[in-house]
């Protein structure tokens, strides 16, 4: 049997993220108390529980709420945490104004104003709202290209515009507003949602036919410049890209692609693998083993679409496992670990 490392819980702890069924300090304990001697490296909030019927408040409730949940949050863990939210403005907002949060503007309303003093201040007003809040990575913004009419994105106005400069020069504002204020902001959703028709979270998603390289800009643009340092991945299958797996599972688009050929160095955070892109064609230890093999290092679980209170134990143990079938190694496990860390350090987290 082979040797595993003695801090193998602590490698494979830093690349989970996941949601939680707390609102509070006594529930928050419960999760930590519940999952004691497997390690977690961040957590993910909403506002609303979609696994219940019908659906409730869930982690965000209020300012003082919230600032002590996250408190909470850091103190039962071992190690500092990222503390994650969506925070796009607009309708895609966690942090609500009738929960007493400040209001902000949809990422389309900002394309459509298109005023970089504009942008700047709503920028600086998300980013030292979640500052405030406990909040350190925000998954935003959006770079998906305003190309089709009827897909999630477009729908609740979260694409900026058709043009990738203009979309990098606005998102490189939102990005340093945050950078500025030690939030993490995370581009989504790589390599471009913007051409779909249909919709990740309910099932398979092909943009073979629709995508194009254009939507590629925005991340180079962003890469260049040194501004953007973690991306979220997207579930969508593309052909040109990838003839086999979805975006997630795919080594050559984001490794080969992103990695190598666009150079980025910092963070690659999955979308949420329980959506129904991945779920309904794989089981959850292909999909754990194919994100490592792809290159994702920060596996964000909402636990939300459907709520598994053991997820955190289950991906232990399967990645455990892949370890010791030699089905992974623990050097591809330290280095995403490592880009965690670094990004952590300069987040001032440790």
């Amino acid at each position: 049997m082979k040797k595993l490392s003695s801090n193998v819980s602590e490698l494979a702890g830093q690349m989970i993220m996941v949601g939680i069924h707390a609102h509070e300090a006594i529930s928050a304990q419960k999760f930590f108390e519940a999952n004691e001697g497997y390690d977690i490296g961040g957590i993910i909030l909403y506002d609303e529980n979609i696994s219940s019927t019908p659906t409730k408040p869930h982690n965000i409730r209020s300012p003082k709420q919230l600032k002590d949940l996250t408190l909470a949050l850091q103190s039962f863990n071992k190690t500092s945490l990222f503390i994650a939210v969506d925070q796009e403005g607009g309708k895609v907002n966690r942090l609500k104004y009738e929960y007493g949060f400040s209001q902000s503007l949809s990422w389309e309303n900002i394309g459509k104003i298109n005023d970089f003093s504009i942008t700047k201040k709503e920028s600086q007003n998300i980013a030292q709202t979640l500052k405030n809040s406990g909040v350190n990575v925000n998954f935003a913004p959006v770079l998906d290209l305003l190309i089709s009419k009827d897909n999630i994105i477009t729908m609740k106005e979260r694409a900026l515009s058709s043009d990738p400069n203009k979309v990098a020069e606005h998102a490189k504002i939102f990005i340093d507003a945050h950078t500025n204020n030690n939030i993490l902001a995370v581009a989504k959703h790589f390599p471009g949602q913007g051409s779909s028709i249909g919709d990740t979270h309910t099932g398979w998603t092909d943009v073979s036919d629709s995508w194009n390289k254009n939507e590629l800009k925005p991340y180079q643009k962003l890469i260049d410049s040194k501004s953007v340092h973690a991306i979220m991945t997207s579930h969508l299958y593309n052909s040109n890209l990838d003839n086999h797996y979805p975006a997630t599972l795919s080594k050559k688009i984001l490794t080969e692609l992103l990695r190598n050929k666009l150079n980025f160095k910092g963070l690659i955070i999955s979308d949420d693998p329980q959506m129904k892109a991945l779920t309904l064609r794989y089981k959850l230890d292909e999909i754990i083993e194919q994100m490592i093999h792809a290159g994702v290092d920060v596996f964000c679980f909402g636990n939300n679409l459907i709520y598994d209170p053991q997820i955190v134990k289950k991906i232990h143990k399967i990645i455990y496992n892949l370890l010791k079938d030699n089905k992974i190694s623990e050097s591809r496990l330290r280095e995403s670990y490592e880009r965690i860390i670094k990004v952590k350090s300069s987040l001032g987290l440790l």
